[in-house]
């Protein structure tokens, strides 16, 4: 097994430092006119050719000695007092989550990507995580190089960042996934951004599954010394933990380093074998951490929201700017009245009428909504405008607190305003308010994607049941005013019709403004909006009311259900499965190079039980998302409530004594039929008691179905062999979650449906003949 880890790592190293070349010479090829020259390669590859060299010589002089520390790594799981079994056995499922979670967050802010793509990072952790819980009976466990192979990974992204600037990196700031469209975002269209992209995924996902995979060995073995359903038991209640931990640093917008660095004393504590151990890990986890606090940009401020990244710096023009994923998000004005170049000064004086237009088509604003408050310049409008009262809603709080610092005229600090951290579909839901004017501001979360699915973490807030509820929260002459930067006339269309339909038919009025490409749309609650000739003259904006109301388009409207707002129509995602299976083929290559063995016909079941939660916890997290609220507090107590649902189901086979599965089974396919039927008949109203029964009919099936795997469970004694299968089966399932970009988020119900009667089948065609 050690040899094959070497000969894999090897090769990455190789592929390591092929990346940034390959990146540097494909942007050119794709994006910039000049000839290509030679001399744009000379310097890096000089630099990484001698890095090479340099990594290989290490890796063969160290060889000899990492074997034996990687032989005594397992001797020392073997010894471990059995006093200390279970406490390990929950250490080790607490880091190899907050790893896991560690590693997804931190790709996502060093590469746009993998904020746009949060699966295949998911994917590559599950898959390292399998393929060592696989190969947990080895007799080598090379913990040690889990922390100089993600320190690799860190070496390639400062590579590719410092040799491959601007331009020359162009090709990794666009997606292969082209089926959604992006905000300020490209989509690769030729040969040589795909075969930039390509090796550099490949190269991560490699890497990221030699990081995880020794973790995966750890657990395994410690799992293997316990009885299964005790270690499992004990496995769930660390991985409990690990959300915690996480949600913990979340709270306190701690950077990358400290993930890290609690990740690093974790791995320490189980080299602490011998004193040589724990010198080579604490400086490889010294050097990592350098390396990943090493800022990217100086003059940027970098934030770590619990959301995202976010880049705080100046433009041109001295005006505060901020970038998420590395795009520009927004930027904050001073366009108070006493400011002399609101008139004169043209980007001003467009910023006013854009930032103004809602209120001087309403006339004088009582109540106002914010929905998207972001920095403040949508709040210092609804101000200046003479509105009583403003409720600002903002979803990430750094945002927030960055306005609150920096705007220049301070909105967030005048009394009239109250501030929502929360997301604005649940403010808008629950609120008593009625308001004369509900202003979606230029809400886009680019490339922020909800946990483990395809699902923006805006898009519920821009469906059409979304736009109803807001409308019941106007008053009888209210207006909503939705701004968006409109990329395409199919995209304002749907924009355009969604807006009709959850105003009964009322068409919206379309301004074309003069700022940042956007459109307004303008809906009366009981009213078709009029927009004054004058008012037009003004401020120079186009009516393009009667272009919108003809186009031919005739684009699939976002619902609750199919949810895809940046989707002109339903479009089978192609290339994300396409870019998927490259993932898949390397996880089969690197099973086969590991000789990780065939499962034995009995644990199969576990397979389709773990695809088929995949899809259960994918539709529970995004459902209870909408229904309580889809910030970060909410998405992460709920992932830490399908563990607990699973535990509690643990604890409940143990004291019961559950020992057959069928009723079990029949309660799983039960709850998840009339999940279907609830879901089919439009859901549950949103009240108190209705928000608590969707509470029990999401998580029903998660109960039932850690009471089928705990059941099972017991019959075994091959834990890691389970646990291995049963990873690459959640694998599988993030696969399948992406056919809801074509059928819709109910539709997971019947593929999890099918899954589990599969794995039923499955069990009762393997189980042992005493059963």
């Amino acid at each position: 097994m050690i040899k094959s880890y070497y000969r894999i790592l090897t090769f990455s190293i190789l592929g390591a430092c092929l990346v940034p070349l390959i990146v540097i010479m494909c942007s050119r090829w794709a994006f910039i006119e000049d000839p290509y020259t030679n001399r744009v390669l000379v310097k890096p590859a000089i630099v990484l050719t001698c890095a090479f060299a340099l990594a290989f010589y290490i890796l063969r002089r160290t060889r000899e000695s990492t074997e034996v520390l990687s032989k005594q790594q397992a001797d020392f799981l073997d010894n471990l007092p059995e006093k200390r079994l279970d406490l390990a056995v929950a250490a080790s499922a607490c880091l190899s989550l907050f790893f896991e979670l560690s590693v997804i967050r931190w790709q996502s802010t060093e590469f746009t990507v993998f904020s746009f793509y949060k699966n295949f990072s998911l994917l590559a952790c599950f898959g390292g995580l399998g393929l060592g819980y696989a190969l947990a009976g080895r007799r080598h466990i090379p913990l040690i190089l889990s922390v100089p192979v993600l320190a690799l990974q860190g070496l390639m992204f400062a590579a590719i960042n410092y040799f491959a600037p601007g331009s020359l990196r162009l090709s990794l700031d666009a997606t292969p996934i082209s089926e959604q469209y992006n905000m300020g975002f490209l989509a690769a269209r030729n040969l040589a951004q795909f075969a930039a992209i390509y090796p550099f995924l490949i190269a991560v996902f490699l890497l990221t599954i030699l990081a995880f995979l020794p973790i995966g060995q750890v657990c395994g073995r410690l799992m293997r010394r316990r009885e299964s359903l005790r270690s499992y038991g004990h496995n769930l209640l660390g991985s409990i933990v690990g959300v915690l931990l996480t949600l913990f640093m979340s709270a306190l917008w701690t950077p990358p380093v400290v993930w890290f660095a609690l990740c690093w004393i974790g791995i320490l504590g189980f080299a602490a074998f011998s004193r040589r151990s724990l010198v080579f890990t604490a400086g490889c986890a010294l050097f990592c951490l350098i390396l990943i606090a090493w800022p990217l940009s100086f003059p940027l401020d970098r934030i770590y929201s619990p959301y995202q990244l976010i880049e705080r710096g100046q433009d041109k023009s001295g005006y505060m700017e901020i970038r998420t994923a590395g795009l520009y998000h927004q930027r904050v004005f001073d366009l108070s009245l006493s400011n002399a170049n609101r008139k004169t000064n043209e980007r001003l004086r467009a910023a006013a009428n854009y930032y103004e237009l809602p209120y001087r088509v309403n006339g004088q604003p009582g109540t106002v909504a914010i929905v998207g408050a972001g920095t403040g310049n949508d709040v210092a409008a609804a101000l200046r405008s003479g509105a009583q009262r403003v409720d600002a809603i903002e979803i990430d709080p750094a945002i927030f607190s960055l306005g609150d610092f920096y705007h220049p005229e301070q909105p967030y600090a005048d009394s009239r305003v109250s501030v929502w951290i929360n997301d604005a579909r649940t403010h808008l839901r629950n609120t008593k308010n009625s308001y004369d004017v509900i202003a979606y501001g230029l809400l886009d979360s680019h490339a922020l994607l909800s946990h483990a699915s395809s699902v923006r973490i805006d898009s519920f807030v821009y469906t059409v049941e979304g736009f109803r509820e807001a409308r019941t929260r106007l008053k009888e002459n209210g207006i909503i005013s939705l701004s968006f930067a409109v990329m395409t006339d199919e995209m304002g269309r749907k924009i355009y019709l969604m807006l009709q339909e959850a105003f009964d038919g009322i068409p919206p009025a379309c301004i074309r403004a003069g700022y940042d490409d956007a459109l307004i749309f303008l809906a009366g609650k009981s009213r078709k909006v009029e927009i004054k000739p004058d008012l037009l003259r003004d401020t120079g904006f186009t009516d393009c009311s009667a272009k919108y109301a003809r186009l031919p388009y005739r684009p699939e409207l976002s619902t609750d259900d199919w949810p895809f707002f940046y989707m002109p129509k339903r479009v089978f995602p192609v290339s994300a499965l396409g870019l998927l299976a490259v993932a898949v083929a390397v996880f089969s290559l690197l099973t086969a190079a590991f000789s990780a063995g065939r499962p034995r016909p009995g644990h199969i079941p576990f397979f389709f039980l773990g695809a088929a939660f995949m899809l259960v916890e994918t539709k529970g997290i995004t459902e209870l998302g909408l229904t309580f609220g889809n910030t970060w507090r909410v998405i992460g107590i709920v992932i830490a409530g399908v563990l607990l649902m699973a535990y509690l189901a643990n604890q409940t086979v143990a004291w019961l004594e559950i020992r057959r599965p069928f009723i079990p089974f029949l309660l799983l396919l039960a709850s998840l039929t009339f999940g279907y039927g609830v879901a089919r008949w439009g859901g549950l109203p949103s009240t108190a008691l209705g928000r608590l029964a969707a509470l029990g009919v999401l998580t029903c099936p998660m109960y039932f179905s850690g009471l089928v795997f705990s059941t099972l469970l017991r019959r075994t004694e091959d834990i890691s062999g389970i646990m291995a299968l049963n990873l690459v089966g959640a694998m599988v399932g993030g696969l399948l979650e992406y056919n809801s970009m074509y059928f819709g988020f109910r539709f997971l119900y019947l593929l999890a449906l099918g899954l589990y009667f599969v794995g039923f089948v499955s069990y009762m065609a393997f189980r042992p003949a005493k059963a």
